[in-house]
């Protein structure tokens, strides 16, 4: 019913962010010269534009049957060969998809994702620095639910979900791999956050109350972050952390220049930002250590998943081009699956790999959509990290920055597990993808013709 309700909401948002965007357009059309707006949109928009075209097939796919008789085959095969068609060989749905109902309702899950994504989009900087701060205060609001969960135990009422990880670190999750993306995400946007709020803090050499107040959240901040990723024992988790701490060292030039007030040398600075976040992994590490270590005993993943992905793939093979209908995998993965391949497991959701479950899913458009997502993604983290975007105000390079390396954890992450397949994980996803491009100016600042440069 959450979701459902959450869907209903993101309607009248999604119609708002639609009428703001066309208001905030016609403005900017009636600044400039229209024939240069229109050279900078056709360079920018392709790939969007392209993206727009697949989800539209998949989409499409869900409701009718748009490619007839083509792909599936071997998926039906495969569920005539264990009895499960009362008429082998056909299998009439009157859509594209082997589950209507299921795929039909994971297309409204889309809504909300869709909305934020054009909410954020629409930010201008401040507003943006502002959003930053209060992604940070949800992901420690969901690590204090998690500390009073660990405490209370398997039978804490604060447990939202029947079926979760009864004696994992969790928040508002049902799974500790979601909770621990939530923080590593948290983690970053927090460091950006209070480095933008610390602005000229190293300026002077004097020691002021200030300085120390900022140090001591700073320390504070990261040690809780990096304790509740410990203490929610994600293998992945705690990989895609130290990742981070690596690619935040890649930032400190710019957040130096926010905290000094002046431009600093970068490769000097960035091997003592390396040696001090290993130091502090190292001491926070040593709380705990026994307790998240242990989940390294198999590997960074395990047996379970790697048969998940090989049985996984080899549906995905029968669906293609088609692909077997959004939210099919439970069914389909049910038709596919043995003694050997349940491996003790009495259920199977998720194939543990957003991208061959996407695959499996959505067919040929959804593999497509991926890449051409891969290709937009790209684009930007180029020009973010050494293209002309990398010029812009260290405070936009700094939101752009964090907010690329949050989108790119997350896709690496879904390599092995499915952390877009929540809510709050997808609205995260969302709004970093929004960060990730240039805010626009504020309403009601005139724009120059040589501002609609061509940006592709």
């Amino acid at each position: 019913m959450s979701d459902v309700l959450l869907q209903l909401l993101s309607v009248p948002a999604l119609l708002f962010a639609i009428w703001t965007r066309l208001e905030r357009q016609s403005g900017h059309l009636q600044s400039v010269d229209k024939g240069r707006v229109v050279a900078r949109y056709d360079a920018s928009l392709i790939l969007p534009l392209a993206m727009g075209v697949c989800f539209l097939l998949i989409l499409l796919a869900q409701y009718i049957p748009l490619w007839g008789g083509l792909g599936i085959r071997g998926v039906l095969s495969r569920i005539n060969a264990v009895g499960g068609l009362s008429e082998p060989g056909s299998l009439q749905t009157g859509s594209g998809s082997l589950d209507p109902a299921a795929s039909r309702a994971a297309v409204a899950a889309a809504l909300p994702t869709l909305a934020i994504f054009l909410l954020a989009w629409q930010l201008d900087l401040n507003e943006r620095i502002r959003l930053t701060g209060w992604l940070a205060a949800f992901g420690l609001l969901s690590l204090a639910l998690s500390i009073l969960q660990v405490m209370q135990g398997p039978s804490s009422p604060l447990r939202f979900f029947e079926i979760s990880n009864d004696v994992e670190a969790i928040g508002f999750f049902a799974n500790r791999n979601h909770f621990a993306a939530l923080l590593y995400t948290t983690l970053i946007y927090g460091i950006a956050w209070l480095v933008l709020r610390g602005e000229r803090l190293l300026a002077k050499r004097k020691e002021t109350s200030r300085k120390i107040t900022w140090f001591t959240g700073l320390f504070c901040f990261i040690f809780v972050m990096v304790g509740g990723i410990a203490l929610a024992r994600s293998r992945a988790g705690i990989a895609l952390t130290i990742a981070a701490f690596i690619a935040l060292a890649a930032i400190s030039p710019a957040f130096m220049t926010i905290l000094r007030g002046r431009e600093q040398k970068e490769r000097r600075l960035r091997r003592v930002v390396l040696v001090a976040a290993a130091l502090l992994l190292l001491s926070i590490g040593q709380i705990g250590s026994d307790r998240f270590l242990s989940r390294f005993d198999e590997g960074v993943t395990d047996a379970i998943r790697t048969t998940l992905r090989a049985v996984t793939s080899q549906a995905a093979a029968d669906a293609f081009p088609a692909g077997a209908g959004l939210a099919t995998f439970p069914s389909v993965y049910a038709v596919y699956e043995d003694d050997r391949t349940l491996s003790g497991a009495t259920y199977v959701n998720r194939a543990h790999n957003d991208w061959l479950e996407f695959a499996l899913e959505a067919g040929l458009p959804g593999i497509a959509l991926m890449m051409l997502f891969l290709a937009w993604f790209g684009s930007w983290f180029i020009r973010i990290w050494i293209g002309t975007d990398r010029q812009s105000p260290p405070a936009q390079v700094i939101v752009q920055q964090t907010a690329s390396l949050a989108v790119l954890l997350v896709l690496i992450h879904s390599l092995v597990d499915y952390p877009l397949r929540t809510a709050a994980m997808a609205a995260c996803f969302a709004v970093s993808c929004a960060l990730m491009t240039r805010p626009p100016r504020p309403t009601g600042e005139r724009i120059s013709r040589e501002d609609w440069r061509p940006v592709s």
